[in-house]
């Protein structure tokens, strides 16, 4: 005998809500109750000549008791979710006063003495590279070029004391951007991103995470960062 669909023997069947009523929630908790509700009805309600397929109703069950877990397992994984972008923005907080490195140009000084102002950086994300060149251009648009070679994948801090035998020549004292192109031998450009070095002053929070403030250098999030100092 092929069960009837529940919830019509339910509204068909007086005897239906004698006990406990079957509820109007949409969750599988209350579908499971209201499962149970009109399935103790139609037992009760049966006929003895052609009673119920045991195999569909255990078939039911399994259904509603996998809708169950899902749901439990999803509200779990829910509040897990929470906790670890909480725990990120609390780690996030702790970077304040420290360097940072995202994307965007570096800015050298070739007449300072600091390693600071004449340090440079890129990232090859997805392979290593033969040769990288690193061009330095001044306001007026004049470029000096240098290489690197057998760069391996990954984020790269450099200084200007890294490069040798510039073309057409050792640029003078003065302010330059850094901009850089990598080749393989075999023909093929490998991606390269610039990147510059920048202070995290303060960090904001959303519903969305953390938000580093770079004060002149604007934002970025934690996904934006390659690397901390």
């Amino acid at each position: 005998m092929a069960i009837a669909p529940l919830m019509s023997s339910a509204d068909s069947n007086p005897k239906v809500g004698a006990g406990t009523a079957a509820t109007s929630g949409t969750s599988a908790e209350d579908l499971m109750n209201n499962f149970m509700t009109l399935l103790v009805a139609q037992m009760q309600n049966q006929d003895p000549t052609n009673p119920m397929d045991n195999n569909q109703l255990t078939t039911q069950l399994a259904q509603f008791n996998t809708a169950s877990g899902v749901q439990q397992l999803n509200s779990t994984l829910n509040s897990v979710g929470t906790l670890v972008t909480s725990m990120q923005q609390m780690n996030a907080a702790e970077w304040v006063g420290r360097s940072v490195l995202v994307e965007g140009t570096s800015v050298v000084d070739t007449s300072a003495d600091t390693e600071a102002s004449q340090s440079f950086a890129f990232a090859l994300p997805d392979s290593d590279a033969d040769t990288v060149n690193v061009t330095l251009t001044d306001k007026e648009g004049n470029a000096y070029q240098a290489s690197l070679q057998n760069v391996k994948a990954g984020t790269h801090s450099y200084t200007l004391a890294d490069l040798h035998d510039f073309q057409p020549s050792a640029p003078p004292e003065g302010t330059y951007t850094v901009s850089c192109s990598a080749s393989n031998n075999s023909g093929d450009a490998p991606d390269i991103v610039a990147l510059k070095k920048a202070s995290v002053e303060s960090v904001s929070f959303s519903a969305s995470g953390a938000l580093l403030q770079l004060g002149i250098d604007g934002t970025a999030t934690l996904g934006n960062v390659y690397e901390i100092e």
